[in-house]
């Protein structure tokens, strides 16, 4: 790997520099080129030259006594000797930090210097201000490097929340839990480090809530509680080793996300992981979603099901959501070789998942049926159908506390023959067996060949 290659030079350089130190210490000099090429490798091994000691001229009067010249190099062997364990574990230290950061790739896209660029610049400036590095770290590791945006918050005016993913502190084995004795650091837009606290953490849609302590006020996020259904979009993040903002620009596309959750929505944005938890901005830089990470594209949750999440938190100290055993896309991102067989042109969300023995199955609902319908509102798409689903529990719950389990109406076209029926699903709480799975990239370390590791 490239980047490993150097932090090996640049170790062998400091290596390099601390013999040179020690030559010093005695009143020697060394030439520069005879411990660094003019290119930045490190030089061949070989016996140092000292201008200071060499006789000047072979017959003038200022040659040393070779006697004397042999006497002073071996006293700075022996200092050199004694010295080296010492410098060869701070090498080691060092090279050790080196390997327990993450690589990390940053993105930009607005920097060509066209007029569309030129707007969106306008915007990305607008909405950084509020934006977010963050990172996580276990044993003095640096597990994941995301980005976030500061939301309103109500109470103490020292505490500032930081919604993010929750990729930031989940264990990389992708399953349901925190990172054992995490600690989060927070890059602010001036550069400033603050430790972050876990404030709410939400697996299912893959979100978090981290909290800061600041002596300023720091610069809020206006959230949209729309859904979001067309327009130019802008992907926002920030890079945790320097700080600057990232941004890339794109358009919302007419797609289903290779993810599990129904109700990601995708961006042509092209971001990176160190993207991952940061903000999706329309035109006025107001937040409407927050992206995750593929390769080729950016999905992302919208702000109309996280506004209800935070609602839920806030209230109940939990999200509560019915769990109905099924999984929908809506109607416009499915192939042709789909809508024909689905024979409805109408909006809708068409399932393509049943779980047995579930609700939905209960209910008689089946592959292939369109859910038109969800309490008399028409279902154009899945973000909305995901925040209607944490209304109604709301309406379920009496003093804080869930009365009976979720009825959820809906209506749905049948695949079978053609018919409009209207079923009523009896719905229990989604159980964490049943929470969306996120699978990220794992992490990227830089290295320090062991052929490096054992020359020091």
């Amino acid at each position: 790997m490239p980047r490993a290659r150097d932090g090996e030079r640049e170790a062998r350089r400091k290596h390099r520099r601390v013999d040179c130190k020690l030559l010093a210490q005695d009143g020697e000099s060394v030439e520069r080129s005879q411990v660094e090429t003019t290119d930045g490798r490190a030089a061949p091994e070989e016996s140092p030259s000292f201008s200071s000691s060499s006789p000047k001229d072979s017959t003038g009067s200022d040659a040393e006594d070779p006697k004397d010249f042999k006497d002073n190099f071996r006293r700075i062997k022996a200092r050199y000797a004694a010295n080296r364990p010492n410098d060869a574990a701070q090498v080691r230290r060092e090279s050790k930090d080196c390997c327990n950061l993450t690589v990390e790739t940053e993105f930009c896209d607005i920097d060509d210097g066209s007029s569309r660029s030129c707007k969106a610049q306008k915007v990305a400036l607008l909405a950084s201000r509020s934006v977010v590095s963050l990172a996580s770290f276990s044993d003095e590791k640096r597990i994941r490097v995301c980005s976030g945006c500061v939301i309103p918050s109500k109470g103490t005016t020292d505490t500032a929340k930081i919604l993010t993913s929750a990729t930031l502190v989940r264990v990389l084995n992708a399953n349901n839990s925190v990172i054992p004795d995490v600690k989060i650091k927070v890059c602010l837009p001036n550069a400033h480090i603050l430790d972050g606290s876990i404030s709410m953490v939400d697996f299912h849609y893959n979100i978090a809530v981290v909290e800061v302590k600041y002596d300023q006020k720091l610069p809020e996020a206006i959230l949209v509680s729309d859904v979001i259904k067309r327009g130019a979009v802008l992907a926002i993040g920030r890079f945790y080793d320097h700080g600057g903002v990232m941004c890339a620009q794109g358009k919302l596309r007419k797609e289903a996300s290779t993810f599990e959750c129904s109700e990601l929505l995708v961006s042509s944005c092209r971001t990176t992981m160190a993207g991952v938890g940061g903000p999706l901005v329309n035109s006025d830089g107001h937040v409407v979603g927050l992206n995750f990470y593929r390769e080729k594209h950016t999905p992302f949750i919208s702000t109309s099901v996280i506004l209800r999440c935070l609602k839920h938190w806030r209230k109940y100290g939990e999200i509560i959501r019915p769990w109905l055993g099924i999984k929908y896309t809506p109607l416009e991102m499915l192939p042709i070789r789909v809508l024909e067989r689905c024979a409805y042109a109408g909006k809708g969300l068409y399932i393509s998942y049943v779980a047995k023995g579930s609700p939905a199955d209960i209910a008689g609902l089946c592959v292939g049926d369109v859910l038109v319908e969800c309490a008399g509102e028409v279902l154009s798409t899945a973000p909305k159908f995901g925040a209607m689903l944490l209304d109604i529990c709301k309406e379920h719950m009496e003093e804080d506390t869930l009365k009976g389990n979720i009825s959820v109406e809906v209506v749905v076209k049948k695949q079978s023959d053609g018919s409009i029926a209207r079923k009523t699903m009896s719905a229990d709480v989604l159980s964490e067996l049943n929470y969306y799975r996120w699978i990220d990239p794992l992490p990227v370390y830089n290295e320090v060949s062991e052929q490096f590791m054992e020359l020091v």
